[in-house]
């Protein structure tokens, strides 16, 4: 699970920075690799620079949308990055994709994992 997959950053709908979750969107350079929906924690590689941060695969089901999306909230990185290549590493499974009945529902939960990626972090000295 920890090896590296390379993708562009691309434009996506913006949702993640709406909800106070700003994301970076990812098209996968290799088409092969396949990566179950659901929440991970993940080590970000920009310009030489390891960045932790929360992966999140899957269909946004919250807002009724359908095309598989790769998003990764990085912490406390800011920069503009599209049309960058990126590596990432997926280290553990937080959760899997959930249906929430509102937005405020799914913040509150994005909240809780934020706190898990951290306690992950913590626990095993991963990354920076």
């Amino acid at each position: 699970m920890h090896e590296k997959k390379y993708g562009i950053v691309i434009h996506g709908r913006g949702k993640g920075k709406e909800l106070g979750f700003p994301t970076i969107n990812i098209k996968l350079i290799d088409k092969k690799i396949h990566i179950n929906s659901g929440v991970y924690v993940v080590v970000t590689y920009v310009n030489n620079q390891a960045i932790n941060g929360m992966l999140y695969v899957g269909t946004r089901p919250t807002f009724d949308l359908h095309e598989t999306t790769i998003e990764i909230h990085l912490f406390d990185y800011n920069e503009s990055i599209y049309e960058q290549q990126i590596s990432f590493q997926i280290f553990h499974k937080i959760r899997d994709e959930v249906h929430f009945s509102d937005t405020n529902k799914l913040i509150e939960q994005l909240h809780q994992d934020k706190k898990m990626v951290y306690e992950y972090f913590l626990q095993h000295g991963c990354c920076r």
